[in-house]
Formats: C-alpha cells, sequence, structure tokens
C-alpha cells in the first residue's frame, strides 16, 4: 500500500529588511510615538502598525497580486493601505470592523461595519458584495479587545476574538489558503493554538519588530486550511 504523499511547505528565509528596534519610545496619551510611528506619518500610513504586516509579507510572502483578501478589525485601516498596493485593482478587498472606517477611495475595496461575533449579520453583508461562490485567498486581522488594564482578562478576549475569526474562515477562506491573526499571547495561548490546528495544517508564530518589546502581542500565521 503506498503512502499518502504530505504536502510540504516551501523553506521561508529570512530578507534583511529596514526593520529594526530602537529602545527610545515616547508615549503621550497613550499613543506610540517611535520610529514607527514617525516613519507611518511620513510614509503616509494611517498606524504605525503597518509595519508589522509589511514584515510578516516580507518574511512569508502570503498575499499576492491576484488574491482577494478580507481585513477583520481593520480600523483605520493601515493594514488595506498595504494591501492595496499589492493587490491587483480589479481584485477584491474586504474590510470588517465595528468602528467607521474613513474609505480608501478604491472601487475594489468594500465595507463591512459589523462584530466578528455578530456572523449572522456579517453573513448578510456579505452575501451583498460578494460574487457567487466567492471565497477569499488571505485573511488578515489585526485584532484587539477593548482594554480594561487587566491582562487576564485582555488576554482572554483576544484568544476569544481570533477563535470567531478561526470559525468564520471555516466558511470563507479556501482549502489550502492562509491567514494571519494577533493575538495576546499569555496562559490562554494554547487554547487558540488547538483552534488553529484543527482548521489548518501548520502555524507559525512571529513577533515583527515593530511590535515593543514590552508587548504580548504575537502573530500567528496560519498556513493551509484544511
Amino acid at each position: 500500500m503506498k503512502s499518502k504523499k504530505v504536502k510540504k511547505w516551501p523553506s521561508m528565509k529570512i530578507q534583511k529588511t529596514w526593520f529594526h528596534r530602537k529602545k527610545k519610545v515616547q508615549r503621550w496619551n497613550f499613543v506610540i510615538q517611535d520610529e514607527y510611528f514617525f516613519k507611518a506619518k511620513k510614509d503616509g500610513y494611517r498606524a504605525r502598525s503597518v509595519y508589522k504586516l509589511l514584515e510578516l509579507q516580507d518574511r512569508f510572502d502570503l498575499i499576492k497580486k491576484d488574491y482577494s483578501v478580507i481585513d477583520i478589525w481593520a480600523a483605520p485601516g493601515s493594514f488595506l493601505q498595504a494591501i492595496k498596493k499589492i493587490v491587483a485593482n480589479d481584485n477584491l478587498i474586504v474590510w470588517v470592523d465595528i468602528k467607521d472606517i474613513v474609505p480608501l477611495g478604491y472601487n475594489n475595496v468594500k465595507t463591512i461595519n459589523c462584530s466578528i461575533f455578530d456572523y449572522e449579520k456579517l453573513d448578510l453583508e456579505l452575501e451583498k458584495i460578494l460574487p457567487k461562490w466567492h471565497i477569499f485567498d488571505v485573511i488578515t486581522s489585526d485584532i484587539a479587545p477593548n482594554t480594561t488594564w487587566r491582562f487576564d482578562v485582555d488576554q482572554y478576549a483576544s484568544v476569544e476574538l481570533n477563535i470567531e475569526i478561526c470559525k468564520f474562515s471555516e466558511k470563507y477562506l479556501k482549502t489550502w489558503w492562509n491567514m494571519i491573526l494577533k493575538v495576546f499571547k499569555w496562559e490562554d495561548f494554547n487554547e487558540l493554538v488547538m483552534e488553529v490546528k484543527k482548521r489548518f495544517n501548520d502555524l507559525k508564530t512571529y513577533k515583527p519588530l515593530a511590535c515593543r518589546d514590552s508587548s504580548h502581542e504575537e502573530y500567528i500565521v496560519c498556513l493551509g486550511k484544511k
């Protein structure tokens, strides 16, 4: 009896990039003002978080020109700005957030104001804008809960949000395609890992250099949806 061939993921080479850490950080009104903050302003991005996605893309090459992408918890829209520069003008990009987002002004970028927990509403809104039988090549997310300043509570909420995105991927992500999640990593982290492993063949954890050293946030690159 022949053994079943298992698809292997190609080795990923780390490239030298602009990304690097600096220790000096200024904080005013809880806005992180460091080199990434000022670079985002200079480069015309809405938030410093864009460099987290750009580094993930540089390392893992998850988004291609001919892909359609849905970005969950997209406000203020910096991930979308980066995605728009990669994806072709006729490929669909959807952003989802409970907050209002200032439009980017592109015809192929569609907006849905909805919570990831309100699946029925999200499902209906997607039906309105998606071509028949359309599902996405990549799901991206920079999701974070409203902080309570109790890390155990915030971390658990972060895990719960990401589990909902995992459930969402069952219907709206193509088989063998990929997803990016952000989570506050602590004692509930393994619960999320188990949920990812139920649905994906492999996962990589990665902390981009644009994340503060003191931050517990980490990204999960979910590879090969089952």
